[in-house]
């Protein structure tokens, strides 16, 4: 009897430790995901043709970044188009990769100009993998 009670004791305290370095890797890339969003909201609002980054912010180990997109622009794309290619940007920078590796996402918002909802996608180094496979070289 004192052996299964020591092993359930054993099993618990592994448990727990289990659980505590998980909350501690949690909680840092909570904290690389907020000093990122604020160096991002620093340079906010950022223009790129009819595309505008209005807002940074973090919520948890993600990323949240909310664009307005001109879709009556004159050089405007299809909203589809614009994040498909800003996917492959995410992914092809250096910094943005580096995070994704570390297990940072973000989430990419588009509104239109009288503020509907276009594009809600969430970019994760899984998504990266398939738009921008790495080489084994």
């Amino acid at each position: 009897m004192k052996i299964r009670t020591f092993a359930v004791a054993a099993l618990t305290v592994a448990l727990l430790a289990g659980c505590s370095s998980s909350a501690k890797e949690q909680k840092r890339l909570e904290m690389i995901a907020t000093n990122r969003a604020a160096l991002l909201s620093a340079e906010l609002p950022l223009q790129y043709g009819p595309l505008h980054i209005m807002r940074a912010n973090s919520k948890g180990a993600m990323i949240e970044m909310m664009m307005v997109y001109n879709t009556e622009a004159a050089a405007a794309k299809p909203v589809q188009d614009v994040m498909k290619q800003s996917a492959v940007s995410f992914c092809q920078n250096q910094t943005i990769a580096d995070n994704l590796d570390q297990g940072i996402d973000y989430r990419v918002k588009i509104r239109d100009s009288r503020g509907k909802l276009l594009i809600d996608n969430i970019i994760t180094k899984k998504s990266c993998d398939k738009i921008v496979p790495k080489n084994n070289n």
